[in-house]
């Protein structure tokens, strides 16, 4: 049976210097790991140095756990312009190396899995993380248009890729598995500048029900190679709190997914962002499915007007 693989995507910067308040961030992450545990869900938890060098005892217990640590960055932290996608190669693998580098000090090995801040980036991006030996990660928001962050995303793929080595909006030969989050092109937010993607505290778990609705049955149309959905939120909110909204919308997103998977005859399975990424790879190797030439529809050059 075909399995649709769902994830929580958790960004952690509850050290950053905007917010600075490192105990709402354990209070969201132990929550979080609660939750997961209550559902039999997995996620994976990108972390900003700040938070894993502070939090590394709780990190390393859900990376035992069966959950995925990977790195955050916003540059801002490390002294250097807010936005990834406003700097150099140069200066994203600097920037990015000595983030990871702090995360290796903390959790005792290198981390393989990368997410911007703002899903802020530029077209040397997926080259330098290569470069650096990422693997996977989440990178962009398809059709999110936010040149105030650098994060002008257009029509790029709503699925897992291998990234482009010199256009972050196309497939191509890249050795990276970019994982979008699950959202809806169609549904504009924020002046049509942002599409409703599956981010816990944006909307209430019915209105995510047809993000996720509209998403599985446009991959299965699609006979997209591997089925999966992403969700995403942040660890500064009470997660631990019973009644918080977020709390409850999580459960409901967990409780549509599972609901819309049984009525498509998919099997349910809980999984982590490299293990869907493994998932890809496995499905359509590199070698055999990249491409880095987009098709060029030409058909229109042989009509002749009566």
């Amino acid at each position: 049976m075909t399995e649709l693989l769902f994830n929580l995507q958790i960004d952690c910067e509850s050290t950053q210097h905007a917010l600075k308040d490192a105990a709402l961030g354990e209070r969201a992450i132990r929550g979080l790991g609660d939750i997961l545990a209550a559902t039999e869900t997995k996620g994976t938890f990108f972390v900003i140095p700040g938070d894993i060098e502070t939090h590394a005892v709780i990190y390393r217990e859900l990376e035992k756990a069966g959950h995925e640590i990977g790195l955050h960055i916003h540059p801002a932290e490390e002294g250097a312009n807010e936005f990834l996608g406003v700097q150099g190669a140069d200066e994203q693998r600097r920037l990015i190396s000595q983030a990871a580098d702090r995360f290796a000090q903390a959790m005792g090995r290198r981390p393989v899995s990368f997410c911007p801040g703002y899903f802020s980036a530029n077209d040397f991006t997926f080259g330098v993380l290569e470069e650096l030996g990422f693997r996977h990660g989440a990178v962009s928001c398809p059709t999110r248009n936010l040149p105030q962050c650098a994060s002008m995303w257009g029509a790029s793929p709503l699925d897992p890729h291998y990234a482009h080595r010199y256009n972050r909006a196309l497939s191509g030969d890249v050795d990276f598995v970019e994982l979008p989050p699950t959202l809806d092109p169609d549904s504009r937010m924020w002046g049509g500048a942002h599409p409703m993607d599956l981010r816990v505290e944006l909307v209430d778990a019915k209105n995510h029900w047809y993000t996720v609705d509209k998403a599985v049955r446009r991959q299965l149309a699609g006979k997209a190679p591997v089925k999966q959905i992403h969700a995403l939120t942040h660890n500064v909110f009470e997660y631990g709190d019973r009644n918080n909204f977020r709390r409850e919308t999580y459960l409901g997103i967990v409780q549509a997914a599972r609901q819309i998977a049984g009525r498509e005859g998919l099997t349910f399975q809980p999984s982590t962002l490299k293990e869907i990424a493994g998932a890809f790879r496995k499905a359509s190797p590199l070698s055999t499915t990249s491409s880095t030439q987009p098709a060029l529809d030409t058909r229109g050059r042989s009509f002749q007007q009566p």
